[in-house]
């Protein structure tokens, strides 16, 4: 799902560990405070949330749980 954080679109997900991490969706977005290289290919750049202050992780899991009823809701009709 694509949640906003500091004015850019990014993808949360769980990775391969169980990590909940915001991956990029534009390469420009490599120079983002917190961001990392995590893997082979030139595009493989996350947030891991357990790096972020508290603040920010809340308004991100806000995002993602709003996202999650919207779809409850939209399924249901």
């Amino acid at each position: 799902m694509v949640i906003t954080y500091n004015g850019e679109k990014l993808r949360y997900i769980e990775d391969y560990f169980g990590e909940q991490v915001l991956w990029i969706t534009n390469p420009s977005q490599i120079s983002m405070e917190h961001m990392k290289f995590v893997g082979g290919y030139p595009d493989e750049y996350c947030i891991y949330l357990k790096d972020l202050p508290e603040a920010d992780v809340t308004k991100i899991i806000s995002q993602v749980v709003n996202d999650a009823e919207g779809r409850g809701k939209t399924s249901r009709i």
